[in-house]
């Protein structure tokens, strides 16, 4: 019997998300004028129910399946896996603690008619409290980008032709914190594929709301963000990056640590703390003492191993 044909495979990457999970599903399931549609749920070695949650969706009227992606930790792996079973010619990536839009699938369709791949809207202010996201940009207006260089799409709200991921090799499983989503922007633009932006596909994402998650997460963007700069810095013209200033960068915000105290003040402390140690760390790691590690692109799809139910 032949696969069933979809336009659009939307993959989940998840680990322990049962908490948020099916608040996501549950959005995917009241899409409006959505065209035909599967969710992949790639399962990146949960201990808790994510993976009983999303199976007991599977035989429903939206078209759900569970791999198994906990082969190795980290998001790209469990994308590169979720795009390997995908049955889609297109695929349109969320993440499980967030929530995308009534029209979300079909604005990465549209938008992917037009480009190899698309950017949708984050929007911080409906699932996120105000301190959380004291600080920060409430809604996005287009797509990002990082040392002066070419744009990103943010990986919660990212479509791409499957063709074209496969063909790029997915992912870069060697960024484990982040940043994966901009280097595999670059290699796409690179490649001479295009990026655009599709302005109705915005996904509400959610922010982490502890003073040690948010500095924890801080503190890995900041490494990963010179990895990408160690990578890519040498053969394309990215802004330059001081060791002296990030060193100085530290002083300031280990001066106003204090601010950690303060209920209102300390989840932007925790973030701006963070991250300028995380930058610190990405200098002495990747430049430093050491070089960034080798690329880890996907395999093939066919050596890949899928679980359904």
């Amino acid at each position: 019997m032949a696969e069933p044909a979809y336009e659009v495979a939307v993959v989940i990457p998840v680990r322990n998300g049962a908490e948020t999970l099916g608040e996501q599903l549950r959005c995917l399931a009241q899409q409006q004028d959505a065209p035909a549609f599967e969710v992949v749920v790639a399962d990146n070695g949960s201990t808790d129910s994510s993976a009983a949650l999303a199976l007991a969706w599977c035989g429903g009227r939206m078209p759900v399946r569970v791999v198994d992606a906990g082969a190795r930790p980290g998001v790209a792996f469990a994308r590169n896996t979720g795009v390997a079973a995908a049955r889609g010619a297109a695929v349109a990536f969320c993440d499980a603690d967030d929530h995308v839009s009534p029209r979300w699938v079909r604005a990465m369709a549209d938008g992917l008619a037009e480009f190899d791949a698309v950017g949708g809207p984050v929007r911080l202010d409906r699932i996120n409290a105000g301190p959380t996201i004291a600080g920060m940009e409430t809604l996005s207006t287009g797509n990002r980008s990082v040392f002066g260089y070419l744009p990103y799409a943010v990986g919660a709200s990212l479509g791409v032709r499957r063709e074209v991921y496969l063909a790029l090799g997915g992912t870069d499983e060697s960024f484990p914190h982040g940043h994966e989503e901009v280097d595999f922007a670059w290699r796409l633009q690179h490649a001479g594929y295009s990026l655009g932006w599709a302005p109705d596909a915005v996904v509400d994402y959610r922010q982490r709301a502890d003073t040690r998650g948010v500095f924890r997460q801080s503190f890995n963007y900041g490494e990963s963000s010179l990895q990408l700069w160690a990578r890519h810095a040498p053969t394309h013209s990215l802004a330059p990056v001081s060791l002296k200033g990030s060193i100085r960068n530290v002083a300031v915000q280990t001066l106003r640590a204090h601010r950690l105290l303060d209920p209102q003040a300390r989840l932007v402390q925790a973030r701006a703390l963070g991250w300028n140690l995380g930058v610190l760390a990405g200098h002495l790691r990747y430049r430093k003492f050491g070089a960034p590690p080798a690329p880890r692109l996907m395999e093939q799809p066919s050596r890949l191993t899928e679980v359904a139910r």
